[in-house]
């Protein structure tokens, strides 16, 4: 499956005030690259959750900056428009549902294009991908900060 963003992100990034300025191209690059594999994963199974790690989630925030562009892509790589809930997995109460799901997504995503959700050369969490405050293990992506 092939993605269309209508969007360039790239520019929207680079001309962007809130985001990370600490990234260089190569991992703005792949990030939009892996972001548009999420997208994937949400078109291939519909109606079930899916969670993003920190890098995929800042490219969402910046298509989702474009409204008209975001619905649009959406509608046509999804068929529906993808609910972003940004606050989900801020109370205790919500963390297990959120693990649940990044686990179950870093499975398909395994299973869907044969690498790791989640960088991990050496056996811990690329901190580049994720600072966790508190249930690192669990990789929440809305526990964490970039």
């Amino acid at each position: 499956m092939d993605i269309q963003i209508s969007v360039d992100l790239e520019d929207r990034a680079n001309r962007s005030e809130t985001f990370p300025s600490d990234w260089d191209q190569q991992k703005l690059t792949k990030s939009i690259e892996r972001y548009k594999k999420f997208l994937i994963l949400a078109a291939k199974y519909p109606g079930s959750s899916i969670a993003p790690t920190s890098d995929i989630d800042q490219i969402w925030h910046l298509h989702m900056l474009s409204p008209v562009a975001y619905y649009n892509d959406c509608m046509t790589n999804l068929g529906q428009l993808l609910d972003h809930d940004g606050g989900f997995g801020a109370i205790p109460e919500e963390i297990p549902e959120l693990a649940s799901t990044f686990e179950r997504t870093a499975a398909r995503w395994a299973a869907e294009f044969g690498e790791p959700y989640v960088d991990d050369p050496e056996g811990q969490l690329s901190d580049d991908l994720v600072k966790c405050w508190h249930d690192c293990q669990g990789r929440c992506w809305n526990a964490c900060k970039s």
